[in-house]
């Protein structure tokens, strides 16, 4: 059979744009620059994989809202959000705060951040059947593809989550995002998952002993607890791609047959095909052509060639 080759949907992968108007002003800035590039140049749908604020306050979501309205993003069709660690539990931003933010996480109202989460993009989410009825998982179909949301924080605990960065999916989660994948409604579609946490290593470069010590102490506190489980799972039920964040490292790898994109606004390291960091503002592009394949390349606004890399896989469970 002759190959078209011609993508028929693309999407515009986002992540960690931390917005808060205390704290990251310039990252408003740089989003309303990514969000300009993105709109401008005609993507079928937008997706945001957490730490969309800085702190999770209400000025923080308010600020977002203004920026995705004036782009006309507050929209079903056209954006998808899923949750993380810091529109829960915020972050740590001076020195000082860092012996005093794991009492704040550990008073942090878990279920209330959530609630304020669904509040702020509502436009954006599935209707739910009941109110008490649990945002995530949700499933969105768009275009060729199903996105399933996933929130992948942790509640705050002593030993596993001191500093509420590290990631959890409960089982029960996972079994509902199956039972979604499995659906006849979603049969022949692609199925991407959009989750916070990553399933890379975090693996920074560092220019400086200082910076290392910082990383090796920074990596214990940004984990996915049971990562090679869950992958293997997304693997058996058929997961096409992840998108994720999280851990500031952009790149473009595949694990137990699937596709994952991980980006963020800020990037600590960027592979390239030269191996140096890319320091202009970029994103990921996730590409659905007409014979079923998935293409994820980077995409940036400046500084360096279109498409200086990617993965391609073609993916035979789309035609089964």
């Amino acid at each position: 059979m002759k190959r078209t080759n011609k993508t028929i949907y693309r999407i515009a992968h986002l992540s960690d744009t931390h917005i808060s108007p205390e704290y990251n002003r310039h990252n408003v800035g740089k989003l309303r620059s990514l969000l300009a590039f993105v709109v401008d140049e005609g993507y079928d749908h937008i997706v945001l994989t957490g730490d969309i604020t800085g702190q999770g306050e209400d000025r923080d979501f308010r600020s977002v809202r203004r920026l995705l309205k004036y782009f006309g993003l507050l929209d079903y069709e056209r954006l998808s959000v899923t949750i993380g660690n810091h529109d829960i539990f915020g972050g740590v931003h001076r020195a000082e705060d860092l012996f005093s933010f794991k009492t704040h996480c550990r008073t942090v109202n878990y279920a209330d951040k959530l609630k304020a989460f669904e509040q702020a993009f509502k436009e954006t989410l599935p209707k739910k059947a009941y109110p008490s009825q649990e945002v995530f998982p949700f499933v969105k179909i768009v275009g060729p593809a199903a996105l399933v949301g996933m929130n992948s924080v942790s509640k705050f605990h002593a030993v596993f989550n001191p500093f509420g960065s590290n990631g959890q999916i409960l089982p029960e989660q996972i079994q509902a995002a199956e039972t979604i994948l499995r659906h006849p409604t979603v049969n022949g579609l692609k199925k991407i998952l959009l989750i916070h946490h990553h399933f890379n290593k975090y693996q920074p470069l560092a220019d400086s002993i200082a910076k290392k010590l910082y990383h090796k102490f920074e990596g214990q506190t940004l984990k996915l607890h049971g990562r090679k489980w869950i992958a293997e799972t997304f693997g058996k039920i058929g997961v096409d791609a992840v998108l994720h964040g999280h851990t500031h490292v952009d790149e473009i790898y595949g694990t137990s047959g699937v596709l994952y994109s991980s980006t963020a606004l800020d990037s600590i390291r960027a592979k390239s095909d030269t191996g140096r960091n890319e320091e202009s503002l970029a994103f990921n592009e996730l590409a659905i052509d007409g014979d079923g394949e998935i293409e994820i390349r980077r995409r940036p606004l400046v500084g360096m060639p279109k498409g200086s890399s990617y993965i391609r896989e073609k993916n035979h469970r789309m035609s089964r």
